[in-house]
This record gives C-alpha cells, sequence and structure tokens, in this order.
C-alpha cells in the first residue's frame, strides 16, 4: 500500500502526509490495524523513528488510535479529527481533480464566520479602521501593480485577519485561522477570485465606508453579496474542472 516517499519538508511530515491521504482517501479503513512500523519504514525508505514520530503525531491529531497488542488501528478521522485535517483533505481533492465541493464548504463555513465578524463589529461604539485601511491599501496596491493571483489572495487574506482582529474576540480568530490555511494552498480559487480584481478593490472601500457608519446596520445584506460573489467563485471553478477534464480526455 505504502510506497517510497518523496520528501517535501521534513521526513517525519512526508510519512504522517502519506499515511493520511491514505486515511483520508479511504485506502486505510475506519477500524483497519496500520502495518508494522518496521514494513512500513522499509515501504517509505525512512528509518523506523521517524515512522513512529509520524504516528505519534497522527494519534494526536484523531486519526490514529493506540491499541494495546494491536498497534495503531485508524479512527473516523470525521467524528475525531479537527480543523487541521482540512489541508490534508483539500489535498486529496486536488489529487482527485475535484476540489469544486471543497471550496464551496470552506467558503460557505468562511461566510458564516464572517457573520459572526460583522455582528461583533456592529457591536462595538469605537472602531479603529487604521489597520483594516492599511490592509486594504496593501491590496489595492497589489492589484494595480499587477500582481498575479497568489499575490492577491495574500493580501486579500491580510484584510480578512486585519478585519478578524478588530473584533478582539481571540475565538473569532483561531476559528478563521484554518479557513484561512486552506484557502491560501488553492490556486485555483485564487483564480476564479481575482478575474475582476478592480472590483474586489471597489468593494472594499464600500466596505470600509460601512464599517465607519455607526450603528452598523444591514449585515444580512452584506452577507447576502458575500454568497453571491462565492457562488460564482465555485461556479469558475466547477466550470475549469470540466475544461480540464475535457483535456485530458
Amino acid at each position: 500500500m505504502f510506497q517510497s516517499i518523496e520528501l517535501r519538508g521534513s521526513v517525519v511530515d512526508a510519512c504522517a502526509d502519506a499515511i493520511e491521504q491514505a486515511i483520508i482517501g479511504g485506502q486505510l479503513e475506519v477500524g483497519s490495524r496500520l502495518p508494522p512500523e518496521r514494513r512500513m519504514a522499509e515501504s517509505f525508505g525512512v528509518n523506523r523513528v521517524s515512522v513512529r514520530s509520524a504516528l505519534a503525531k497522527l494519534a494526536a491529531a484523531g486519526l490514529l488510535k493506540v491499541r494495546q497488542g494491536s498497534g495503531y488501528v485508524v479512527q473516523d478521522y470525521r467524528q475525531r479529527g479537527g480543523p487541521d485535517l482540512l489541508t490534508g483533505l483539500l489535498r486529496w481533492a486536488r489529487e482527485q481533480g475535484d476540489v469544486a465541493a471543497i471550496v464551496s464548504d470552506l467558503l460557505l463555513v468562511r461566510r458564516q464566520l464572517a457573520r459572526a465578524v460583522l455582528e461583533r463589529l456592529s457591536e462595538k461604539e469605537r472602531l479603529d479602521l487604521a489597520p483594516i485601511r492599511r490592509a486594504v491599501e496593501v491590496f489595492s496596491n497589489a492589484v494595480a501593480d499587477g500582481a498575479d493571483a497568489a499575490a492577491l489572495a495574500r493580501a486579500d487574506l491580510g484584510v480578512v485577519v486585519a478585519v478578524t482582529a478588530a473584533t478582539g474576540s481571540t475565538v473569532l480568530q483561531l476559528c478563521q485561522n484554518p479557513v484561512i490555511a486552506v484557502v491560501a494552498e488553492l490556486p485555483q480559487l485564487g483564480a476564479a477570485m481575482y478575474t475582476e480584481p478592480e472590483k474586489n478593490v471597489e468593494a472594499y472601500q464600500v466596505f470600509l465606508l460601512w464599517l465607519g457608519k455607526r450603528p452598523i446596520v444591514h449585515v444580512d445584506q452584506l452577507v447576502a453579496a458575500m454568497r453571491q460573489r462565492d457562488e460564482a467563485t465555485v461556479y469558475a471553478i466547477r466550470r475549469a474542472q470540466t475544461t480540464s477534464r475535457r483535456g485530458t480526455s
């Protein structure tokens, strides 16, 4: 089942990634027992210490459970795992050539987090807009300079971070982090979101005006506008996937 791994980071991370992908992809079923460490080490072409460290890492993430006398047993990651598995789930979807469904769910989660952020911001009597304005300016400059989609995505996420930080809520910031990390790894999303980046800049300028008013109202309308944009993004990704499949068939 396991093959020699390609090192893109540490040996431990590479081993953990390979096992994680086998679990997420269904090659290792829930309740099945992993091969002995020695055999996995031989398959990966690494030493047993690296495999043991990788297994411990996956056990801490909720993918594996140690059973005395049975070694490591696969857990149901949907029930035991956390948001840190989103990156692995996305990697598996990318290898399958089908990320649209994952993107749709990620954007849905992001919208709901955005609603919570906007509600918290609307409750504040005073709001320091300077960090958000600076982040929007960085994004605007990137657009003006003709930056590529990856650079625009990084600048855009900077705005999201600044807006979330303005709530003063550590809980919201921690919930936002895994979504931000996954979005940052998805080039298809950036390509779909920034086909007309000037409109993104205009939207942020309107958003800043909205934040500057007291009391803040119309949260539902803002979230509805986000949903419309997100649906267009998912449609663009699905269309790109279809085109890619036709080109390889």
